[in-house]
C-alpha cells in the first residue's frame, strides 16, 4: 500500500457536474477537508489557493 495515504481523498476535490451550488454546510466541509490536506502537506500552496477560490465561488 505504498502512497495509499497520499492518494486518498484527491478525487473528492475535483469538479464534477452538478456541484456548482453547494449548501453552506457542504462548503464548510469542503473547506475543512482542503485545509486539513494543506496542513498535512498533501497539496502545494498554489493548488490550495486555487481549490479554495473554486469552493468559495460556488
Amino acid at each position: 500500500m505504498k502512497n495509499a495515504g497520499n492518494d486518498m481523498g484527491k478525487q473528492h476535490m475535483h469538479s464534477h457536474g452538478g456541484e456548482e451550488n453547494l449548501p453552506a454546510d457542504d462548503t464548510k466541509s469542503a473547506l475543512g477537508i482542503l485545509n486539513e490536506r494543506y496542513a498535512r502537506g498533501e497539496i502545494a500552496k498554489e493548488e490550495y489557493l486555487s481549490m479554495k477560490n473554486e469552493i468559495l465561488s460556488r
